[in-house]
């Protein structure tokens, strides 16, 4: 999992060890509930991960429950962080360029990121309580900003006409696909998916595909 990725907010009075064993475990989590989902990984296996004693998890997290939550909760800062972050590095660019620009920007933060749809893809085969947890908490607001996104995105001519919704899942798919199948993408091509030139080449081709022109 990528190193930027931000642990859950740290109580002045921790210290510093205690957070970035906090930090580690979540980040080894979120690898491995990424990888396998949330019935298929034991916290000693994210214990192992993240070299640190099971026991740990315990101490810090709780529940194995509680750190599938916490593992989301970071995962979901990190991209909003990210993405205001790069949105005020835009400046006063006219409305069609920005959002351009932040679609470009959610396609390099999914290959900078692959964990996070990965994370979300084992959440649909997962425990049901813990899906809709994770839907009405972090989904559904996430969403609403999307749609937000797409739908200016709609008026601007950069996406399809249609359900705005249905529109941005057949985004992520196009997104995703190639993140997702990186190792069969990487043995097909000999080339790999995350590098530099082929990341640039996906952002073309999914902007292109999207508004049907070359942008």
């Amino acid at each position: 999992m990528n190193s930027k990725v931000s642990c859950a907010p740290q109580k002045r009075s921790e210290q510093k060890r205690s957070r970035e064993t906090k930090c580690k475990i979540i980040k080894a989590a979120l690898a491995e509930f990424a990888s396998a989902g949330f019935e298929g990984v034991s916290t000693r296996a994210i214990a192992s991960r993240a070299g640190v004693n099971h026991t740990l998890i315990t101490h810090h997290f709780g529940t194995k429950e509680d750190l599938w939550k916490a593992a989301a909760a970071a995962i979901f800062d990190t991209y909003l962080s990210e993405s205001e972050k790069y949105r005020q590095s835009l400046g006063r660019l006219e409305q069609i360029e920005v959002v351009r620009e932040l679609l470009k920007h959610y396609i390099n933060f999914s290959a900078e990121f692959p964990d996070f749809h990965r994370f979300m893809i084992q959440a649909n085969h997962g425990d049901s309580e813990l899906l809709n947890w994770f839907t009405d908490e972090y989904i559904s607001p996430y969403a609403d900003s999307e749609l937000d996104l797409l739908q200016q995105a709609q008026k601007l001519g950069l996406m399809p006409e249609g359900d705005s919704l249905h529109v941005r899942y057949l985004f992520i798919g196009a997104v995703n696909s190639i993140f997702t199948f990186a190792p069969q993408f990487r043995r097909l091509s000999a080339t790999d998916p995350f590098s530099k030139q082929v990341v640039e080449r996906h952002v073309e081709y999914v902007l292109s595909l999207f508004s049907g022109k070359k942008l």
